[in-house]
């Protein structure tokens, strides 16, 4: 069996580092069952005045490679409850790793995928090795998806609803030296050597840094937004129309998910997003895109 292992250093800086089996890892059952266990021991250091920050980081080649398509390809309905606890849990994780109440840094040496990208996108800061052969995106919409980790909510509060929308409707994936220009991660460095050195450097740059949606004054609707948000929902169904398939279900709903959670607080945002994921999960088209997926990989 794999591990997710949490190291402290004297600085009180932890490295959590994901080494599950096989050559990359995946969110799949055994990241589901060592993540709480390493989620506490954080939280044990951080109720004891030890811990200043954590990293996030891999042992293999690939950062995260994605979420459990496997899982994925055998729910039918019937399994909407078991599907929407299963992502429930897997969000509260997430949940519980970016409000630790220290700064937590992703140092993503290879490709984030998917639920990958979307733990990425549950850290304060983002890191970068400036590869060429590794890839970041959210690509569930061609599967007839969406993001069901956060990801919907938390890139469209990253980078504003016209900027997330190439990578939520669109599936648009950009290599990790690409990223920093689209503004999917915040820094490059030049090997793997230099990635935990600057993610602990911005660490110690950056003691309370919190989350867009969590700095959101506790007020909502879309009377409540400024006008360029305003701009923005006006703007949403081109936008979609311009960047999304019309053939795929998952485009449209992915779009509304991303357009309340501008205005609606975390946890209906959320809410949403999740019921959105197992409602297109049980259509006859996601199953057919994610059956093509594991058909073509037998294939080859």
């Amino acid at each position: 069996m794999g591990q997710i292992t949490v190291e402290l250093d004297p600085a009180g800086i932890a490295t959590l580092t994901i080494a599950l089996e096989g050559k990359v890892n995946i969110m799949n059952d055994e990241f589901m069952a060592l993540m709480p266990t390493a989620l506490d021991r954080l939280e044990r250091h951080y109720g004891a005045a030890e811990l200043t920050g954590v990293v996030v980081t891999s042992d293999k080649r690939t950062f995260v490679a994605g979420g459990d398509l496997a899982l994925m390809a055998r729910s039918r309905p019937g399994m909407e409850a078991e599907i929407l606890a299963h992502f429930e849990r897997l969000k509260s994780f997430l949940r519980r790793l970016e409000g630790l109440g220290v700064p937590v840094v992703a140092a993503i040496n290879g490709t984030a995928l998917g639920g990958g990208y979307e733990l990425c996108l549950a850290c304060h800061h983002r890191i970068a090795v400036a590869r060429e052969d590794a890839q970041l995106g959210l690509p569930e919409v061609d599967f007839g998806i969406l993001p069901a980790a956060g990801g919907v909510i938390r890139l469209t509060a990253l980078l504003g609803l016209q900027r997330a929308l190439p990578f939520l409707v669109g599936g648009e994936r950009v290599t990790l030296r690409a990223a920093l220009g689209r503004g999917l991660v915040d820094a490059l460095v030049a090997d793997e050597a230099a990635l935990l050195p600057a993610a602990r450097d911005w660490i110690r740059a950056n003691p309370a840094p919190v989350q867009p949606f969590d700095r959101r004054p506790a007020v909502y609707g879309v009377h409540h937004l400024p006008p360029g948000q305003r701009l923005q929902l006006q703007m949403a169904s081109a936008w979609t129309r311009a960047l999304g398939d019309p053939e795929n279900p998952a485009t449209r709903r992915i779009a509304d998910v991303a357009v309340q959670s501008l205005f609606l607080p975390w946890d209906i945002a959320s809410r949403l997003e999740t019921r959105g994921f197992v409602e297109l999960l049980m259509t006859a088209d996601a199953q057919r895109r994610i059956a093509q997926f594991f058909n073509a990989r037998k294939a080859s």
